[in-house]
């Protein structure tokens, strides 16, 4: 087991001081070492996104067991494939592509008619962020309805309107960063993201 020095982030000299280098350095340096096979550098990897990663899976799956399998997939998955992850982009946007194109596989093999809703609150995630849209005012509708409410109408969403909303809403990412992540069109972001919220906007006003 590491101790809590060896979690420290790497240290630049300046001078007679040193400084913790950036987070986005430090994560560079772990994703350099994994991909020369250090274990180590990928279970600091693990550590630092198992939790939006798990978090994720839950809001897409529905249900904390499949989720929580479903994470230690996407590490796996990830773990086996990080030689061929370049760099041309960062870890995040690799990460996030993983875990929704194995989420989307997953809902697309279950039996049709499934239905696997979150019976208690969701505890075990991290509360969203207020959920804005600068580019379209139907994002107040979000800001103004309870959590449950929003994240189980989610589930009547496509895996793809899913996939749009959860890079939106809950990891804050620009349109362009999830065109980069789903690598479709931007266009196509748009459009799977407001027929979205109207859909949303549907059922939760039947709801109400």
């Amino acid at each position: 087991m590491l101790s809590m020095s060896e979690y420290a982030g790497p240290m630049v000299q300046t001078g007679s001081s040193s400084i913790i280098a950036s987070d986005q350095d430090q994560e560079n340096s772990w994703v350099s070492g994994s991909r020369r096979g250090d274990t180590r550098s990928f279970n600091r990897l693990v550590l630092k996104w198992e939790k939006t990663i798990y978090n994720i899976a839950v809001r897409i799956l529905q249900d904390r067991e499949e989720a929580a399998e479903a994470t230690q997939e996407v590490f796996l998955l990830a773990f086996k494939s990080i030689r061929r992850f370049r760099g041309d982009s960062k870890f995040s946007t690799w990460i996030y592509r993983i875990v929704l194109n194995h989420c989307i596989t997953r809902v697309r093999q279950r039996p049709p008619g499934t239905h696997l809703p979150l019976e208690r609150e969701h505890e075990s995630t991290n509360p969203p962020p207020q959920l804005r849209v600068p580019e379209n005012q139907a994002g107040d509708l979000l800001r103004l309805e309870q959590r449950n409410r929003v994240l189980g109408a989610l589930v009547h969403l496509s895996p793809e309107q899913q996939a749009v909303i959860e890079l939106k809403f809950f990891q804050e990412l620009t349109f362009e960063e999830i065109a980069a992540i789903l690598e479709v069109p931007l266009s196509t972001i748009k459009s799977r993201l407001y027929s979205g919220l109207e859909m949303l906007k549907i059922r939760l006003g039947t709801e109400a």
